[in-house]
C-alpha cells in the first residue's frame, strides 16, 4: 500500500484540478465521471475530489447548452450597436445645434452651445466604447469570465442611469435659479440643454441595460440551479432540477 505524505497529497490534488480544467479549456473530450471515480477512490481525497467533480460536471453540462463564444459575440455586438446609436445622437447635436447657434436669442444660443459640447464628449465616449468592444478578447471564453463580463456591463449601465438622473436634476436647478445669476440667459440655456441631454441618456441607458439584461437570461440557469453550502466540517453542492 502506497503511503502519501501531506505534501504529496496536496501536489496530487493540484495536478488533478489543473488537468481537468486544462482539458475543459482546450475543448478536449474527457470522460470526466471516469476520472472522478479513479481519483476519488483515495480515502484522503474523497470529500475534496467529490465536491470538485460535482461542480465540474455541472458547469461542463451547462456550458454545453450555452455556446459561450456565441454569447460573448452577441454581447459585444450589442455594445457596438449601442455606441453607434450614441454616436448618431452626438452628430445630430454637433451639426444641428452648431447651425442653430447662429441666432440673436441669447438663451437659445447658449442652449445650442451646450448641446454641441455634449455632442463632442458623447462622440468621444462612443468612439472609445466601440474601439474597446472591438478589441475585447473573447476567444476560448470560460464560464467565470462570461459571468463577470455580463455582470460588469449591467452594473455600468445602471450606474450611468443614476448619473443621468443627477444631470437632469442639475439642469433643472440651473433653470430655476437662473434669475438670481448675473447672466440668467446663459444659466437657463445651459440648464435646459443639460436636462435634454440627461433625459436622453437616461432613456438610452435604460434601453441598453434592458437589452443586456434580457440577453443575460441565457446564463441565469446556472446561478438558479447550483447552490454551494458550507458548514462546520462539511461542504455540500445542491443542484435543483
Amino acid at each position: 500500500m502506497t503511503v502519501f505524505t501531506p505534501f504529496q497529497r496536496r501536489e496530487t490534488k493540484v495536478s488533478i484540478v489543473w488537468g481537468l480544467f486544462y482539458r475543459q479549456k482546450k475543448n478536449i473530450k474527457t470522460n470526466l465521471p471516469e476520472i472522478c471515480y479513479v481519483f476519488c477512490k483515495k480515502e484522503y481525497m474523497k470529500k475534496t475530489c467529490l465536491l470538485f467533480c460535482l461542480i465540474s460536471i455541472s458547469v461542463i453540462a451547462f456550458s454545453q447548452k450555452v455556446d459561450l463564444l456565441k454569447f460573448e459575440k452577441e454581447r459585444t455586438a450589442i455594445q457596438k450597436k449601442s455606441m453607434i446609436a450614441l454616436a448618431g445622437w452626438s452628430v445630430v447635436n454637433i451639426v444641428g445645434s452648431g447651425v442653430a447657434t447662429d441666432t440673436r436669442n441669447k438663451e437659445v444660443r447658449y442652449f445650442h452651445q451646450m448641446n454641441v459640447m455634449w455632442g463632442g464628449i458623447n462622440l468621444a465616449i462612443a468612439g472609445l466604447g466601440y474601439w474597446g468592444a472591438s478589441k475585447e478578447k473573447i476567444n476560448n471564453p470560460v464560464l467565470a469570465d462570461v459571468l463577470k463580463h455580463q455582470n460588469r456591463i449591467e452594473k455600468t449601465y445602471l450606474i450611468n442611469a443614476g448619473l443621468d438622473v443627477v444631470y437632469v436634476g442639475a439642469g433643472l436647478l440651473m433653470n430655476k435659479t437662473s434669475n438670481n445669476q448675473k447672466n440668467p440667459e446663459k444659466f437657463k440655456g445651459y440648464g435646459n440643454s443639460i436636462m435634454l441631454q440627461g433625459g436622453f441618456l437616461l432613456i438610452y441607458d435604460a434601453i441598453i441595460y434592458a437589452i443586456h439584461k434580457n440577453h443575460g437570461k441565457q446564463l441565469k440557469g446556472l446561478t438558479d440551479k447550483v447552490e454551494l453550502n458550507a458548514g462546520p466540517g462539511s461542504v455540500s453542492l445542491v443542484y435543483n432540477f
